[in-house]
């Protein structure tokens, strides 16, 4: 099987016709996965920018959700199907995010990984953000709650 390249050109504007396709990779890449109701709420919030990486078929195999409002950006949520995983996907979505932030004045992004998530921590470390504080017991696992590291990368300027 050959590796699929992904570009900045395979990034597209999320639409309802694709929740099917993102709740099943969100069902099957998150512990605690949000429900079909959750994305088609942040498809309508005018404060979401909510994209799906498409492969040739144009159909999704990643998506990431951001939250945008005055010069913050928080990356609410990012997933890519366990099939594509490892391929640098998921970084080349943050990077044209944290790009696209940065010409549109944002002077940080924000985001939360799971304590126990080593590989996305370390992604993240390598574009430049750093652990700024944990919320304890933040996400449900199992029966229990794991803690959240909060993590941030200055885009521009300092934030105030």
């Amino acid at each position: 099987m050959s590796e699929t390249v992904f570009g900045p050109e395979s990034i597209r504007a999320m639409e309802l016709e694709d929740l099917d396709a993102v709740q099943a990779i969100e069902d099957a890449a998150q512990l605690t996965p949000w429900s079909t109701s959750h994305f088609r709420d942040c498809l309508n919030n005018a404060n979401y920018l909510c994209q799906v990486v498409v492969g040739h078929d144009d159909e999704p195999v990643a998506f990431l959700i951001l939250s945008r409002i005055l010069d913050e950006t928080h990356v609410l949520n990012v997933a890519v199907a366990p099939a594509r995983q490892r391929r640098g996907i998921a970084r080349m979505m943050l990077v044209k995010a944290m790009d696209d932030a940065r010409q549109d004045a944002m002077t940080v992004m924000y985001l939360e990984v799971r304590e126990s998530n080593a590989g996305a921590q370390t992604l993240y470390r390598q574009l430049g953000f750093e652990v700024c504080g944990v919320r304890k017991n933040y996400y449900r696992k199992g029966d229990g709650h794991e803690n959240a590291v909060l993590m941030q990368c200055l885009l521009s300027g300092g934030h105030k």
